[in-house]
């Protein structure tokens, strides 16, 4: 839109006087002129129809008698008059007789007895017919007078057709018009300079009491007093000098302020100046203090891990050969024991780093359901007693699919905190899990999760103390259901990392509900396509909860099912309609009558009517405490049930009685890694015992180090096939160890796994950028040490290979020194530099992105986006581009995706800084001179 300009009052009262004057003007000279143009025009019309009507009364005669002479004077006489053109006359038969005149320029004319006046371009043609009158000639003829009295037959003899010519009253307008717009022209300009006097006049005193204004608010108060305005605007003047006066009082009265004001500032600069260092002093010895915790916490961290490591090792191992059922009630209380102790050294250690601001979400494809199955599993086992049997449902909405990306630690760890909360405290009923879709927009879903128990429920104005650190509800719990208290904060942070939000609604009388969201991505894997099984089968449930759970599913999967309350129905059930039985569901209690019961009717089923059975053992019963069930059922799942093993168990019922393995299959892996050359390095004898006491049995052959350069020695002597390397050593640790082992030609592609018992990601970093392939965390899952060790002796890939690939798209080296020409030092510095810069770059766009402070945000992002383009920060720099776009183009709106990638493509390239083989480059760089 164009911005017109403002006028100036002079102006705008030039046009009011002005104005009015020129419309009466153009609306006068309007109505002259076609007042004029009109009469000009009727009076060449009169005088035309006027002469037509002459020639045609006069002319009768002479066509009658066929008098040319007649009718050429008659002619002559029309044709003399100035405004006649054109004069013809016409016989009966439309054919011309006589002209006069200019020649028609009609084609062809058409005459009737109505003819009148035309218009043709720019003349006028009028057309007359002729009549001829008998008795009134012939009376006249025989001398007769009275011809009033004789009865007359007009009979048509001919036409006159005459045309005027329009060029005369022509000039008559043109110079009427003239006049009219020369006598226009000279009125208005009379008015313009009456207009422009008399606005200038009036508007002069304003001008000079705008000017006297402007004065004041510059301060020339002497000018304004010395400003004179017309007598009639003497009482403004007067009002002007008193304003005047009181501003230059003021104003000296603000200046002395102001001076006494910055003297105060000056005074207090050194007392700022000193609290000041002391901030920062302060800062840097708070700084110091939370190094040094995160510090203190990897090394309690690992030193607490390791012994236990070892107990877990020894406590799995003595759970393979163990008889005795009271020594392995013993050895189990061991293993949860100890579990539990790694949950609260977890919860602690993540609770660090949630205050530090250091933990990092990964992204990963993930089954929900699976992972929901596999939570319920894990707590049902620890949690559940013989005393306490309540039912563990999950519930998912029908457009809910299976599969998302995410970080399914994270979310398995939120699941087990509030569902392993709700089973702690309810002592009957039921927990469930329900989970549905709260809004998508492809490619972000945002599910709503509800973990809804029938516990003991938290008084209203106790809730706000759930999520506080190291607090609950009540003191007593601790010392009944134990815990530090972190659970639920650890959760909430979690959540709300996630882009989601947590509450907790409850009733003593009823039990708790916790609701929360989380943001996750759609995943490109697809629901699993279970084909309808056709099966009829019977259920013995006691639970009604859990018997509508299991139906629902059974159904959804093509089963039917008939559901029984006891066992004397289900016996009643087998003998009259067992042809139509294809299975039969059982749910058996952890007790000794529970199990006899169950023993008796799956033999009596399979004896009889030779219907295949499948058990479902409620915790805390395990599948190895009772193996003469496991020969004569088809299945034995363990409760809760999950989806896909069930459907496993009723496709497979011809298949021979099913084993579930509590110890890994290793006989195939045997074969894969058999004969293999391990070093363990590690300061612990009893950690190195239990390593050998695994790879051994399995055909390895594993050498033991104690420290670091008992490995260098061993390397140098020896070739081994891959290195398990503790980290936290006396006198040399596991990363400087692992970096004079890869400057060995023959190790600089042999895996090295980190065996640690530190959590911090900043350290996982280290460990890799040191040379370290991969690590694992203690205490040690033997299955998970065995695939690791198949998984990197079959890989072919160079160490280098591995480190690049980390690396593809979020760093170029080759880009980064090609800009330098090839110069390390500065490309590092440059790079240096910018990953400097990014934590606190970071922080000013998280701080700019809550105030809605666009200008800032686009000079931020243009900074890091002009020196990403220099250090071969390839990721960092498009997505710069792409946020500094959005923010020139669309600013505020729809900004939060964008900035999130952003976000992340910084933290992205801040947790692989330390990956950068600068010396590799450098080395290459010098080897190439």
């Amino acid at each position: 839109m164009i911005k017109l300009p403002t006028l100036s009052l002079n102006s705008k009262l030039f046009w009011v006087l002005f104005a009015p004057a020129f419309l009466v003007s153009i609306l006068v000279g309007v109505f002259l002129l076609s007042t004029r143009f009109s009469d000009l025009n009727r009076n060449l019309v009169e005088r035309t129809q006027h002469i037509t009507d002459q020639v045609a009364n006069t002319s009768a005669y002479a066509i009658v008698f066929s008098d040319q002479n007649m009718m050429y004077r008659i002619l002559q006489n029309a044709l003399n008059n100035p405004d006649i053109s054109s004069v013809q006359l016409f016989n009966s038969e439309q054919k011309m007789i006589a002209e006069l005149g200019k020649t028609s320029s009609s084609d062809k004319i058409l005459l009737t007895e109505n003819s009148g006046i035309t218009e043709q371009n720019g003349r006028l043609e009028s057309i007359s017919a002729i009549h001829y009158t008998s008795n009134a000639l012939d009376d006249v003829f025989n001398g007769q007078t009275d011809l009033f009295n004789t009865q007359d037959q007009r009979t048509l003899i001919g036409w006159v057709k005459i045309e005027a010519n329009k060029a005369s009253i022509q000039i008559e307008k043109y110079q009427y018009t003239g006049l009219i717009v020369f006598i226009l022209v000279l009125f208005n300009i009379l008015i313009i300079l009456g207009a422009f006097h008399a606005s200038k006049t009036l508007t002069q005193p304003i001008n000079k009491l705008a000017s006297a204004l402007n004065k004041l608010v510059k301060g020339q108060f002497s000018t304004a007093k010395l400003m004179k305005l017309p007598p009639e605007y003497t009482a403004i003047q007067k009002d002007l000098l008193d304003l005047t006066e009181r501003l230059e009082h003021h104003n000296e009265e603000l200046i002395a302020g102001i001076e006494q004001s910055t003297e105060n500032i000056r005074r207090s600069m050194d007392s700022m100046e000193e609290k000041s260092a002391q901030l920062h002093i302060a800062n840097r010895e708070a700084m110091e203090s939370n190094r040094l915790k995160s510090q203190f916490l990897a090394n309690i961290s690992h030193e607490v891990r390791t012994p236990l490591n070892a107990i877990l090792g020894y406590t799995k191992t003595l759970q393979k050969d163990i008889a005795d059922p009271q020594h392995r009630i013993y050895v189990d209380t061991i293993e949860q024991s100890t579990n539990s102790l790694l949950a609260i050294i977890g919860d602690i250690l993540d609770f660090s780093k949630i205050e530090a601001g250091k933990l990092s979400l990964e992204n990963n494809h993930f089954n929900l359901k699976t992972l929901i199955d596999e939570v319920y599993q894990t707590l049902s086992i620890n949690l559940l007693s013989k005393d306490k049997q309540i039912d563990l449902v999950p519930e998912f909405g029908q457009d809910v699919p299976e599969w998302f990306i995410g970080d399914s630690t994270r979310v398995r760890q939120i699941l087990t905190n509030l569902i392993g909360n709700a089973i702690k405290f309810t002592h009957q009923g039921s927990v469930r899990t329900r989970v549905t879709i709260a809004t998508q927009s492809a490619p972000d879903i945002t599910l709503s999760f509800q973990i809804i128990d029938t516990g003991i429920g938290i008084a209203e104005h106790k809730i706000n103390r759930l999520f506080k650190p190291f607090s609950q509800v009540d003191t007593s719990t601790t010392r009944q259901f134990g815990g530090t208290g972190l659970g639920l904060v650890i959760t909430k942070k979690l959540v709300e990392q996630m882009n989601g939000k947590i509450e907790v609604s409850s009733d003593p009388s009823i039990g708790s509900t916790f609701r929360f969201t989380i943001n996750l991505k759609a995943s490109s894997k697809g629901r699993a396509n279970h084909l309808p099984l056709n099966f009829h089968t019977v259920l013995l449930e006691p639970s009604q909860t859990y018997k509508s759970y299991l139906d629902g599913y059974l159904n959804s999967i093509g089963v039917s099912c008939s559901t029984c309350s006891d066992l004397e129905q289900m016996v009643m059930m087998l003998n009259k309609n067992h042809r139509d039985i294809d299975v039969v569901l059982l749910s058996v209690a952890p007790n000794d009558q529970s199990v006899a019961e169950a023993r008796e009717l799956v033999l009596y089923s399979a004896q009889q009517f030779s219907i295949p059975c499948i058990l479902m053992i409620q915790p805390p019963g395990q599948i190895t405490h009772y193996p003469d069930l496991k020969n004569i059922c088809s299945d034995i799942l363990l409760k809760p049930i999950s989806h896909d093993r069930l459907y496993h168990a009723l496709q497979n019922l011809n298949a021979a009685p099913s084993s579930v393995p509590s110890i890994p299959k290793l006989n195939a892996q045997h074969e894969k890694i058999k004969g293999l050359s391990i070093l363990a390095v590690d300061d612990s004898p009893i950690n190195l015992q239990l390593l050998n006491h695994w790879l051994l049995p399995i055909g390895l052959d594993v050498s033991l180090a104690y420290s670091g350069q008992q490995a260098i020695d061993m390397a140098m002597s020896k070739q081994f096939d891959l290195i398990f390397m503790d980290i936290q050593m006396p006198e040399m640790d596991g990363m400087e160890t692992t970096q004079h082992l890869r400057q060995l030609d023959t190790y600089k592609n042999i895996p090295i796994i980190a065996l640690t018992a530190h959590a911090l990601g900043s350290e996982q970093q280290q460990m890799l950028s040191s040379g370290m392939n991969a690590y694992l965390t203690k205490p040690i899952d033997e299955e998970l040490l065995i695939s690791t060790i198949e998984k990197w002796c079959s890989n072919t890939d160079s160490f280098q290979d591995q480190v690049d690939a980390k690396l593809v798209g979020i760093f170029d080296l080759d880009k980064a020194l090609s800009i330098v020409d090839g110069k390390e030092e500065i490309a590092k510095e440059m790079f240096d530099m910018l990953a400097d810069s990014l934590s606190a770059e970071k922080k000013l766009i998280q701080h700019h992105l809550e105030n809605q402070d666009t200008q800032k945000l686009i000079e931020v992002v243009h900074r890091i986006h002009g020196a990403s383009k220099y250090t071969g920060t390839i990721n960092i720099a498009r997505h710069a581009n792409f946020l500094e776009t959005h923010l020139k183009e669309l600013g505020m709106e729809e900004v939060e995706g964008v900035a999130d990638d952003f976000i992340e493509a910084i933290d992205e390239l801040l947790n692989h800084r330390q990956l950068i083989p600068w010396t590799q480059a450098l080395d290459s760089s010098t080897t190439n001179a």
